[in-house]
């Protein structure tokens, strides 16, 4: 008799980890046969899937709070995540418990097991998420995608709303090598007679709106005006597709209100499919969302700044951002993922007074030397925790620290300095 020991929330983390992820050689295949191993009916998710580069997390998290602030029972799945697995799967903005984690991983092992399937990290945890989801009959799920969006272990869903956010030139090793190609992975997502929506300045828009007249999926383009943006709030006007003025967000950087926007144009689309959203909810749900460690201030006097930036063009928004502060010094702790243009990260070295390399955890972390040649200038500090410190220790009360070029660096900070996920 083959005995499994059962596994507690950190054993089965570890066993999660030791699927590995696959960075190439993506198929729906292995997804879709654990979903049915599984027995599991998707057709029970009712989906609003979000596609991009940059912006799915912050879309989806409005999308969600606005939802929530209807009285729907939400379901939010994400990724990467910060500090746990468990903030990948939200149920009306409550991570999963450890508890219930570790049932749904000893469950999926067993499975596998009995079958003699293989499957990586990220298709298991992401069919772990559907069982969750299905089990705790949430009326809305908002999913956003991993890697791509063709071959990513979410497209097993049928997306009744599809959302696309900016497009930008990243993973190219894996999506293709222009923006064209991997606009064109971004939207493997749109399904039949769905809604896709994507704003005018995508650039990405050709291949999405080719992509979604093929499926016959009614495209909507969102339009905004932004009246107002500070370091702690932001006001802007919603033009198309309705016109609703005066809606507040308190996520900052503008690009937060283009993503809003996507989000408004998201639960509007719904009610084709029966879901009404009022407008006093879309304000409230605004209102509330906050997504961290983008843009997130965590300190005042110096000003701690975490954003979780790790492609050119999360890049170049968060240094249009940096506008918003008044700072002597800027001390920028950085650390990248290997797979990552970081060469794109060097036109900003000369704002930099201070720039603290540091090396994540992770199997894919650049090493901090490797940047050190790219770039030319930087002090070489780990582990993160010893370089955030460092860059804490420089900081008089009038700078301002960043902490940027990977989730899984920000991620550090965030259990360093033990704050709240």
């Amino acid at each position: 008799m083959n005995f499994m020991k059962i596994m507690n929330y950190e054993e089965s983390k570890e066993w999660l980890y030791s699927l590995k992820f696959a960075m190439k050689g993506f198929k729906l295949d292995k997804t879709k046969k654990l979903v049915k191993l599984a027995k599991i009916d998707l057709e029970k998710l009712k989906t609003i899937h979000i596609a991009g580069s940059n912006g799915k997390g912050s879309t989806g998290a409005f999308t969600e709070s606005i939802l929530k602030a209807h009285g729907y029972k939400t379901g939010f799945y994400t990724s990467p995540h910060l500090v746990e697995p468990t903030e990948r799967m939200k149920i009306n903005g409550e991570n999963i418990s450890k508890k219930r984690f570790a049932q749904l991983t000893n469950h999926f092992r067993k499975l596998m097991r009995e079958n003699n399937f293989k499957a990586n990290y990220f298709e298991v945890i992401t069919v772990m998420a559907f069982k969750y989801f299905i089990e705790e009959k949430i009326d809305l799920l908002v999913a956003e995608v991993g890697l791509g969006g063709r071959l990513d272990a979410t497209n097993v869903l049928n997306g009744m709303v599809n959302a696309i956010t900016n497009i930008s030139l990243e993973h190219t090793q894996y999506l293709g090598k222009s923006i064209s190609k991997i606009a064109k992975e971004k939207a493997g997502i749109i399904k039949e007679n769905s809604v896709t929506i994507v704003a005018k300045n995508n650039p990405g828009l050709k291949a999405i709106e080719a992509k979604a007249k093929e499926q016959k999926s009614q495209i909507i383009h969102p339009a905004w005006i932004i009246k107002s943006s500070t370091n702690k709030r932001q006001e802007f006007d919603l033009i198309k597709p309705e016109k609703i003025s005066k809606l507040k967000i308190r996520m900052i950087g503008k690009h937060q209100c283009e993503n809003a926007s996507l989000a408004i144009a998201t639960v509007i689309a719904l009610r084709k499919n029966g879901f009404i959203v009022s407008e006093k909810s879309i304000r409230n749900g605004l209102k509330k969302t906050f997504w961290k460690a983008r843009l997130e201030i965590v300190k005042r006097n110096p000003i701690v700044l975490l954003d979780a930036a790790h492609n050119p063009e999360g890049w170049k928004k968060l240094f249009e951002s940096l506008e918003l502060f008044d700072y002597k010094k800027l001390i920028v702790v950085f650390g990248a993922m290997n797979d990552k243009d970081v060469g794109a990260f060097r036109k900003y070295l000369k704002k930099i007074d201070s720039l603290i390399l540091t090396k994540s955890g992770s199997f894919r972390a650049e090493e901090p030397e490797k940047l050190k040649k790219k770039f030319g200038k930087g002090t070489i500090c780990t582990p993160e925790k010893k370089a955030i410190e460092q860059a804490l220790s420089e900081a008089g009360k009038k700078d301002l620290v960043l902490i940027t070029g990977s989730i899984y660096v920000v991620g550090k900070v965030i259990e360093t300095m033990k704050l709240k996920i």
